[in-house]
């Protein structure tokens, strides 16, 4: 027996040294932040009117089709060209689909890959009766005490303003990119993209158009998203979650409340998504993931590098830790959130129908048919039909882009040269975006904002009081001015 304990105790000593040893040796993965050759002036304050201006314009996304809102889309691309008449002088544009802007600026290098730069002016309605919990009204376009208030401040107009105010400063001052640029504006993100930047991609693919890079939003400088990291961490998306829709629905006798069966339509539907909340898709530390955590590692203190560099041991610890945490369970599983419920008509009467709606963000490696498998897996019951319910399709996840090329590289270099204490991570965006419509015209699509938020960043950008400040704002100006100014790789497209 003490022959065995010591060989075990001898057995976990030397475990324990190869974890420490993995731990010390880790180095940073974090580039140099350069000195900031930019020595031309950022007008905050201007351009926080133009962006105030830009929220004015009620350009919501139009789910039920048609263009109830054809009027405000309108005046928004006048108020574009007023507002930077460089730009418009000098770049080619073009409308593509209903309401999306293309605008192509010939840089110095007409042999290198082309950069896209992407944003979209579309935003998502305001919740009807939740007006009044606006601080400022949601689309008044105001700026308060350094801070523009409204919808879209920053999903997604202060990106587009931000960087069209950084190509109309450079064209003042005749600086032109290093390899040829598109500026690629979506009007339907919010609904899929499937007639802006969808049709922008397909307008480029058929002019034989490789590209070196796509950048769009994303990610962001966030602090305060993972409680043992004191830096910001600046999250590049190279990848997205795909998404699906299930309906659930009940048909019943129904009748009178006074003689109910066992098991209500209400009830059974109930007891279903209870089950889907209950048993969840499995957890995953997968790629994305994994790069997101090797990145932090090294940053860290010697108990957290000691988990993160040993996942081959930890990560069943790592997936329980993170599973209670919401911004990260989003990471490392298949989320599943019920967000409709409708049924019944009056306190005395039992419902013929009851249906539901439950939102599936899906993590790579898994699909849409895993998911519906798993839902009539998962709820057992035949009274229940299941099918797509969102007008918009459903969608796999996206391709993993690399976070070892040169474009990476050269997105963190600008990153760092305005937020220079951020730690650079790649990340598995949770949501959805324009980006993965241009997967097919290169493998480099990274989705990062450049603005500083808290941890709340989501609930912001599509909640109440959405709002961005002014320095915010100026510092998203200067980091796409060093992105068009130096580009991010000059890497040939696929």
């Amino acid at each position: 027996m003490k022959r065995a304990l010591s060989v075990l105790a001898l057995a976990l000593l030397v475990l324990l040294a190869v974890m420490a040893l993995r731990a010390l040796s880790l180095e940073s993965r974090q580039v140099d932040a350069p000195a900031s050759v930019d020595t031309m002036a950022v007008d905050g304050e201007a351009a926080a009117d133009r962006l105030a201006q830009a929220i004015r314009f009620r350009t919501i996304s139009d789910r039920h089709g048609g263009d109830r809102h054809a009027e405000a889309f309108r005046g928004f691309e006048a108020f574009l060209e007023r507002s930077y008449p460089r730009v418009h002088r000098a770049l080619a544009r073009e409308r593509i689909g209903a309401h999306s802007l293309l605008y192509t600026w010939k840089g110095r290098d007409a042999g290198a890959a082309p950069l896209l730069l992407a944003a979209h002016h579309d935003v998502v309605p305001v919740e009807p009766g939740t007006e009044e919990d606006w601080q400022e009204p949601p689309f008044a376009g105001r700026v308060v005490d350094g801070v523009v208030w409204g919808r879209g401040a920053i999903d997604d107009k202060g990106s587009l303003i931000a960087i069209l105010e950084a190509a109309e400063s450079l064209l003042a001052k005749g600086v032109a990119p290093p390899q040829d640029v598109y500026l690629a504006f979506g009007h339907d993100e919010e609904i899929g993209g499937d007639r802006g930047a969808a049709e922008i991609a397909a307008t480029l693919a058929a002019r034989g158009v490789a590209l070196g890079a796509v950048l769009d939003e994303g990610g962001a400088v966030i602090q305060g998203m993972v409680d043992l990291v004191r830096a910001p961490i600046a999250v590049v998306g190279v990848a997205e979650k795909g998404s699906v829709s299930l309906g659930l629905t009940v048909r019943h006798a129904g009748g009178h409340s006074s003689t109910p069966p066992r098991h209500s339509g209400i009830g059974i539907l109930a007891r279903a998504i209870t089950r889907l909340e209950e048993h969840q898709m499995p957890s995953r530390i997968g790629a994305t993931t994994r790069g997101f955590l090797t990145a932090l590692a090294p940053e860290l203190s010697f108990p957290a590098r000691l988990a993160l560099a040993n996942l081959w041991l930890t990560d069943p610890l790592v997936r329980a830790g993170f599973s209670r945490v919401p911004p990260l369970n989003a990471m490392v599983r298949t989320t599943t959130a019920a967000t409709i419920f409708q049924g019944g008509v009056k306190a005395n009467v039992l419902p013929k129908k009851v249906s539901a709606v439950v939102n599936f963000r899906i993590l790579p490696g898994d699909s849409v048919d895993d998911v519906i498998a798993h839902v009539e897996r998962t709820i057992d019951d035949e009274r229940i039909e299941v099918a797509p319910a969102s007008a918009t399709r459903p969608r796999n996840p996206s391709r993993v882009s690399p976070d070892d090329a040169p474009a990476f590289t050269g997105l963190a270099r600008a990153i760092r040269s305005v937020h220079p204490d951020a730690i650079v991570a790649p990340y598995l965006v949770v949501g959805g975006t324009d980006a993965r419509h241009y997967g097919e015209l290169t493998e480099n699509v990274y989705r990062f904002g450049p603005f500083a938020l808290g941890a709340d960043a989501l609930k912001l950008a599509h909640g109440t009081d959405e709002r961005i400040s002014i320095e915010n704002l100026a510092t998203g100006i200067r980091f796409y001015r060093r992105v068009l100014r130096e580009g991010l790789s000059t890497a040939p497209g696929p």
